[in-house]
Protein backbone atom coordinates (compact mmCIF):
# COMPACT_ATOMS: atom_id res chain seq x y z
CA UNK A 1 0.00 0.00 0.00
CA UNK A 2 2.95 2.37 0.78
CA UNK A 3 4.48 1.46 -2.62
CA UNK A 4 1.09 2.58 -3.93
CA UNK A 5 0.68 5.76 -2.64
CA UNK A 6 4.77 6.52 -3.51
CA UNK A 7 3.94 6.05 -6.86
CA UNK A 8 0.49 7.48 -7.15
CA UNK A 9 2.60 10.62 -5.44
CA UNK A 10 5.23 10.76 -8.09
CA UNK A 11 2.40 10.31 -10.83
CA UNK A 12 1.09 13.59 -9.44
CA UNK A 13 4.16 15.38 -9.45
CA UNK A 14 4.96 14.26 -12.78
CA UNK A 15 1.80 15.63 -14.03
CA UNK A 16 1.77 18.55 -12.41
CA UNK A 17 5.65 19.29 -13.87
CA UNK A 18 4.81 17.91 -17.39
CA UNK A 19 1.48 20.78 -17.79
CA UNK A 20 3.90 23.33 -16.61
CA UNK A 21 6.16 22.61 -19.04
CA UNK A 22 3.92 22.29 -21.69
CA UNK A 23 2.38 25.61 -20.79
CA UNK A 24 5.72 27.35 -20.73
CA UNK A 25 6.33 25.42 -24.03
CA UNK A 26 3.01 26.81 -25.68
CA UNK A 27 1.94 23.41 -26.09
CA UNK A 28 -1.30 23.02 -24.22
CA UNK A 29 -3.22 21.74 -27.16
CA UNK A 30 -0.39 18.84 -27.40
CA UNK A 31 -1.14 18.05 -23.62
CA UNK A 32 -4.94 17.96 -23.96
CA UNK A 33 -4.97 15.68 -27.00
CA UNK A 34 -3.39 12.92 -24.77
CA UNK A 35 -5.05 13.35 -21.02
CA UNK A 36 -8.11 15.49 -22.05
CA UNK A 37 -11.22 14.13 -21.98
CA UNK A 38 -12.30 12.84 -25.14
CA UNK A 39 -14.55 15.61 -26.94
CA UNK A 40 -17.17 13.36 -28.51
CA UNK A 41 -18.32 11.74 -25.21
CA UNK A 42 -21.89 13.22 -25.21
CA UNK A 43 -21.04 15.08 -27.85
CA UNK A 44 -24.79 15.92 -28.82
CA UNK A 45 -25.20 17.45 -25.02
CA UNK A 46 -21.88 19.17 -25.40
CA UNK A 47 -22.77 20.69 -28.63
CA UNK A 48 -26.33 22.01 -26.92
CA UNK A 49 -24.01 23.44 -24.44
CA UNK A 50 -22.00 25.29 -26.63
CA UNK A 51 -24.89 26.82 -28.14
CA UNK A 52 -26.31 28.31 -25.18
CA UNK A 53 -23.34 29.55 -24.16
CA UNK A 54 -22.66 31.95 -27.46
CA UNK A 55 -26.22 32.94 -27.43
CA UNK A 56 -25.76 34.16 -23.94
CA UNK A 57 -22.51 35.72 -24.80
CA UNK A 58 -23.99 37.60 -27.92
CA UNK A 59 -27.53 38.46 -25.43
CA UNK A 60 -25.34 39.11 -22.11
CA UNK A 61 -21.69 40.08 -22.50
CA UNK A 62 -20.28 43.65 -23.02
CA UNK A 63 -17.98 41.96 -25.62
CA UNK A 64 -20.84 40.82 -27.46
CA UNK A 65 -20.47 41.77 -31.56
CA UNK A 66 -23.72 42.88 -31.99
CA UNK A 67 -25.20 46.08 -32.57
CA UNK A 68 -27.04 47.97 -29.65
CA UNK A 69 -30.44 47.59 -31.50
CA UNK A 70 -30.00 44.19 -32.58
CA UNK A 71 -29.10 42.85 -28.99
CA UNK A 72 -32.08 44.30 -27.95
CA UNK A 73 -34.35 41.96 -29.64
CA UNK A 74 -31.75 39.28 -29.72
CA UNK A 75 -33.49 35.87 -29.35
CA UNK A 76 -30.82 33.63 -30.39
CA UNK A 77 -29.01 32.61 -33.21
CA UNK A 78 -29.63 30.47 -35.83
CA UNK A 79 -28.50 26.85 -36.59
CA UNK A 80 -28.80 23.43 -38.24
CA UNK A 81 -29.71 20.77 -36.55
CA UNK A 82 -27.41 18.67 -34.81
CA UNK A 83 -25.70 15.97 -37.04
CA UNK A 84 -23.45 14.10 -35.83
CA UNK A 85 -22.23 12.49 -39.30
CA UNK A 86 -20.52 16.19 -39.66
CA UNK A 87 -17.87 15.55 -36.67
CA UNK A 88 -14.96 14.63 -38.48
CA UNK A 89 -11.49 12.88 -36.49
CA UNK A 90 -8.51 12.46 -38.54
CA UNK A 91 -4.63 13.74 -38.04
CA UNK A 92 -3.24 17.17 -39.20
CA UNK A 93 -0.51 16.57 -42.05
CA UNK A 94 2.23 19.65 -41.26
CA UNK A 95 3.36 21.31 -43.16
CA UNK A 96 7.79 22.18 -43.05
CA UNK A 97 8.59 25.32 -41.02
CA UNK A 98 12.61 24.38 -42.06
CA UNK A 99 14.38 26.54 -43.90
CA UNK A 100 11.23 28.70 -43.29
CA UNK A 101 7.55 28.30 -42.86
CA UNK A 102 5.31 28.89 -45.77
CA UNK A 103 3.34 32.02 -45.69
CA UNK A 104 -0.28 32.91 -46.62
CA UNK A 105 -1.98 36.37 -47.13
CA UNK A 106 -6.28 35.61 -46.49
CA UNK A 107 -8.52 38.65 -47.58
CA UNK A 108 -10.47 39.91 -45.13
CA UNK A 109 -13.72 42.95 -45.28
CA UNK A 110 -10.77 45.24 -45.10
CA UNK A 111 -8.51 47.07 -48.03
CA UNK A 112 -5.70 44.87 -46.65
CA UNK A 113 -4.93 41.01 -46.02
CA UNK A 114 -3.96 39.17 -43.24
CA UNK A 115 -1.22 37.20 -43.07
CA UNK A 116 -0.67 33.73 -41.72
CA UNK A 117 1.60 30.66 -41.73
CA UNK A 118 0.74 27.60 -43.54
CA UNK A 119 0.61 25.18 -40.46
CA UNK A 120 -1.39 21.78 -42.08
CA UNK A 121 -4.11 20.14 -43.51
CA UNK A 122 -6.54 18.07 -42.96
CA UNK A 123 -8.31 15.72 -45.07
CA UNK A 124 -11.96 14.18 -44.99
CA UNK A 125 -14.26 12.32 -47.35
CA UNK A 126 -17.69 13.06 -47.82
CA UNK A 127 -20.23 10.69 -49.37
CA UNK A 128 -16.83 8.85 -50.40
CA UNK A 129 -15.37 11.75 -52.34
CA UNK A 130 -12.06 12.96 -50.53
CA UNK A 131 -11.42 17.01 -49.60
CA UNK A 132 -8.79 19.02 -48.05
CA UNK A 133 -9.02 22.31 -45.57
CA UNK A 134 -5.90 24.21 -45.24
CA UNK A 135 -5.30 25.18 -41.06
CA UNK A 136 -3.53 28.25 -40.68
CA UNK A 137 -1.22 29.93 -38.03
CA UNK A 138 -1.74 33.62 -36.98
CA UNK A 139 2.30 35.12 -37.08
CA UNK A 140 3.38 34.57 -33.55
CA UNK A 141 1.77 31.81 -32.88
CA UNK A 142 -1.99 31.60 -31.25
CA UNK A 143 -5.05 29.28 -32.27
CA UNK A 144 -4.73 27.25 -35.25
CA UNK A 145 -7.71 29.36 -37.59
CA UNK A 146 -9.31 27.22 -40.22
CA UNK A 147 -11.91 29.53 -42.33
CA UNK A 148 -13.99 27.96 -45.11
CA UNK A 149 -16.85 28.16 -47.39
CA UNK A 150 -18.99 25.65 -48.88
CA UNK A 151 -22.58 25.56 -51.50
CA UNK A 152 -24.84 27.34 -48.86
CA UNK A 153 -22.49 30.35 -48.68
CA UNK A 154 -24.46 33.56 -50.60
CA UNK A 155 -28.18 31.66 -49.35
CA UNK A 156 -28.10 29.82 -46.44
CA UNK A 157 -24.92 30.62 -44.86
CA UNK A 158 -22.55 33.61 -44.21
CA UNK A 159 -21.79 34.87 -47.91
CA UNK A 160 -17.60 34.99 -47.05
CA UNK A 161 -17.43 31.81 -45.32
CA UNK A 162 -17.65 30.39 -41.26
CA UNK A 163 -15.04 29.08 -39.20
CA UNK A 164 -14.19 25.82 -37.66
CA UNK A 165 -12.56 24.61 -33.98
CA UNK A 166 -10.12 22.26 -33.99
CA UNK A 167 -10.78 20.67 -30.98
CA UNK A 168 -7.53 18.09 -29.52
CA UNK A 169 -8.18 14.23 -29.40
CA UNK A 170 -6.69 11.54 -27.57
CA UNK A 171 -3.92 9.91 -28.80
CA UNK A 172 -2.87 13.32 -30.91
CA UNK A 173 -5.22 13.39 -33.53
CA UNK A 174 -8.06 16.31 -33.95
CA UNK A 175 -11.86 16.35 -34.18
CA UNK A 176 -13.16 19.31 -36.73
CA UNK A 177 -16.78 19.47 -36.10
CA UNK A 178 -18.75 21.12 -38.93
CA UNK A 179 -22.10 21.50 -36.14
CA UNK A 180 -19.57 24.15 -34.47
CA UNK A 181 -18.77 26.33 -37.45
CA UNK A 182 -19.60 30.15 -36.89
CA UNK A 183 -20.09 33.03 -38.36
CA UNK A 184 -17.30 36.02 -38.04
CA UNK A 185 -18.00 38.55 -36.23
CA UNK A 186 -17.95 41.42 -39.00
CA UNK A 187 -21.15 39.42 -40.07
CA UNK A 188 -22.73 41.42 -37.06
CA UNK A 189 -20.90 44.39 -36.94
CA UNK A 190 -18.80 45.69 -39.96
CA UNK A 191 -16.27 47.80 -37.54
CA UNK A 192 -14.63 44.07 -36.65
CA UNK A 193 -11.86 42.99 -39.42
CA UNK A 194 -12.30 39.91 -40.20
CA UNK A 195 -10.35 36.98 -42.21
CA UNK A 196 -11.89 35.14 -45.08
CA UNK A 197 -11.66 31.37 -46.79
CA UNK A 198 -9.33 31.47 -49.41
CA UNK A 199 -10.38 29.61 -52.18
CA UNK A 200 -8.44 26.58 -51.25
CA UNK A 201 -10.63 26.10 -48.67
CA UNK A 202 -14.01 26.50 -50.91
CA UNK A 203 -15.83 23.42 -50.47
CA UNK A 204 -17.80 21.75 -53.54
CA UNK A 205 -20.90 20.14 -51.30
CA UNK A 206 -23.51 21.89 -48.97
CA UNK A 207 -22.09 21.93 -45.24
CA UNK A 208 -25.82 22.32 -43.72
CA UNK A 209 -24.22 22.08 -39.88
CA UNK A 210 -23.48 24.75 -37.42
CA UNK A 211 -24.47 28.39 -37.93
CA UNK A 212 -26.62 29.86 -40.40
CA UNK A 213 -26.45 33.71 -41.09
CA UNK A 214 -27.61 35.90 -39.23
CA UNK A 215 -29.58 37.88 -42.08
Amino acid sequence: MDRIRRVNRKWIFFSIASLYSFLLLGKLDSLLAQVGENPLEQREQKLKGFREKRDRFFKESSQSPLKEGDRKKFKGLFYYPIDLKYAMVGGIERYPIEPKPMYVTLPTNKETGRKYVKYGRFKLKWEGNPYTLQIYRPLGGGELFLPFKDKTSETETYPKGRYLSIEPMPGGEVLIDFNRAYNPFCQFNEKYTCSYAPEENWLNIAIRAGEKRFR
